[in-house]
């Protein structure tokens, strides 16, 4: 169980690891305009890996895939072993690139891979996601010649990698050691944090229940709560977004009587009757950063150059309050080759959230921002979300962190994990400025092509149907009908492959309003409510809608 364990960890660490060379090459593109098109090439290779590995472990705890992973399980070590130092060397001309021109330090690793070690980056990332698509298809039992010149190839990539390694630590060159088991290799940036065994999962107490309009968790917005102090102005000031126009449900939703409202709740509640949560609850939040999500990079055109940034006023007791006042840690994401990190934060008896972010200073040293998340709004700007703080005075908002994403799949998990969270919280929102509205939904960002009504058992949802402009994603999501949570997801799932294929299998029409989606199965779609599942039929996932004429 701790070998399968370990490579469940390194399948998605090494994925991950992918992503951030990606996205950090990305930059190097736009400087090195005459190694562009190597680099665009070296961009989606390292993709690809990726989502091989990513692919195969989603195989790893099934029961179609997990029983032959013996069958793979030294092929995988080879690659794990090359790629880390594939992947070193890349992180290791960012941090060069600090000090040196890009330029150079792309011209030092071309030389030593191409010179040195005798084999170009862009030929072993190739081999790398054809040596470990061939290890998917040998776990699916495929009739497949035995990859015996790639297991060579890469062999051989090893040897040399290793042999220039020893050469240069005969040389007093500090090489970072690798260690193979799944924890990260030393770099020159903050250290992915390794999650501790959860305990067993229990379900948090907050089944969705259902009660009027008038009731629905009016105690959490009663009282305005002192406003957070704000940091020191940062460099960017802009006015507020005005919130997006609901007008796309308008024309769907105008022939609703009053009287089908009346049967139903609008609404999903998310509040707890249980103020004593047991100290081994597990938030839903810890599930949605899985790795199962597709990768969909935006546009060239659309992708912003900006770094992730904090401008907050740090605070060197942040983890110390975070722990002393009983916070615990649901997720954490990297931004910028790892420079800088998102935590957020969650409190069992009162459900108050919080986000950390870690990075580093000037001088190198690591420095902490912490803000209630009901202190925060996001709001979109191409690839990049920016979270602001609200001035009361001046009704404008000033940046307190931006975070620049390459896929859109991040970016919609992050945002709906935020706003779900934020208005979970118990304290309610302090200021109407901080009101969320659908902040995806850009003029140059998502678009709402389909929208209609559902109901869930009491319960009227109103179901969205989104396109980003940026990336081409699509998306369904579900969110109450009306109430002060309308703008809040409930679930969310990705469509893009079947939309765009125009498969017409992905969603059946069964009659009686209700539709049923092939696509999402067999992964679920991503949940922003403790115990709470999207409506299913069998084994498929339906949307009942309240007409004939919505589905």
């Amino acid at each position: 169980m701790a070998d399968n364990a370990n490579r469940e960890r390194s399948l998605l660490r090494f994925a991950n690891d992918c992503e951030d060379a990606a996205a950090g090459l990305h930059r190097f593109r736009d400087a090195l305009p005459r190694n562009a098109t190597r680099i665009t090439g070296v961009v989606g290779e390292l993709f690809g890996i990726s989502s091989a590995l990513r692919q195969i472990h989603t195989g790893e705890g099934t029961r179609s895939y997990g029983p032959s992973f013996y069958r793979i399980d030294n092929d995988l070590q080879l690659v794990f072993r090359s790629l880390q130092c594939t992947v070193d060397d890349i992180f290791d001309m960012f941090a060069r690139a600090h000090e040196r021109p890009e330029q150079t330090v792309w011209e030092d690793m071309s030389h030593q891979h191409e010179r040195v070690e005798k084999f170009g980056l862009l030929e072993r990332l190739e081999w790398y996601r054809e040596f470990l698509d061939a290890q998917f298809d040998i776990l699916e039992g495929r009739q497949i010649a035995d990859p015996d010149d790639l297991r060579d190839s890469i062999t051989d990539l090893l040897e040399a990698q290793q042999k220039a390694r020893r050469r240069a630590s005969r040389q007093s060159m500090p090489v970072p050691e690798i260690d193979y088991s799944g924890a990260s290799t030393p770099r020159p940036r903050p250290r992915r944090i390794s999650r501790p065994t959860m305990p067993p999962r229990i379900n948090t107490p907050s089944t969705p229940t259902v009660v009027s309009d008038m009731s629905w968790d009016h105690g959490w917005n009663q009282t305005a709560r002192p406003y957070a102090p704000e940091p020191p102005v940062p460099p960017l000031m802009f006015p507020p977004t005005p919130g997006s126009p609901m007008s796309p449900l308008s024309p769907v939703f105008s022939n609703f009587t009053s009287s089908s409202s009346q049967t139903a709740s609008s609404h999903t509640s998310y509040s707890t009757p249980d103020p004593y949560a047991p100290s081994a609850l597990v938030h839903w939040a810890d599930d949605i950063f899985d790795g199962q999500h597709p990768n969909t990079q935006y546009r060239q055109d659309y992708q912003l150059s900006d770094r992730a940034t904090c401008y907050g006023q740090a605070d060197p007791y942040a983890l110390d309050h975070l722990s002393r006042d009983g916070f615990r840690k649901v997720l954490e994401l990297p931004f910028d080759e790892r420079k800088l990190w998102v935590q957020l934060y969650w409190r069992p008896n009162d459900f108050r959230a919080r986000l950390l972010i870690m990075s580093q200073n000037s001088s190198g040293v690591q420095q902490h921002c912490c803000q209630p998340l009901t202190a925060l709004k996001i709001i979109r700007r191409g690839s990049t979300l920016q979270l602001c703080q609200a001035s009361k005075d001046s009704g404008r908002y000033k940046l307190w962190a931006r975070l620049n994403f390459m896929l859109h799949e991040r970016m919609v998990l992050f945002y709906s994990t935020f706003i779900a969270m934020k208005h979970q919280d118990k304290r309610g929102i302090p200021h109407p400025s901080l009101a969320d509205d659908f902040e995806l939904e850009t003029d140059e960002g998502e678009k709402v092509f389909f929208a209609g009504q559902m109901q869930h058992d009491d319960m009227l949802h109103a179901l969205r149907v989104f396109r980003d402009r940026g990336s081409g994603v699509v998306r369904l999501e579900v969110s109450a009908l009306r109430g002060p949570r309308k703008h809040v997801p409930i679930w969310t799932a990705f469509v893009t492959k079947y939309a765009d294929a125009g498969d017409p299998d992905w969603c059946q029409w069964e009659g009686n309003g209700i539709v049923s989606l092939a696509a999402v199965k067999p992964a679920p779609p991503y949940v922003f409510v403790s115990r709470f599942q999207p409506p299913k039929h069998g084994r498929n996932w339906i949307l009942p809608f309240t007409t004939d004429e919505g589905g």
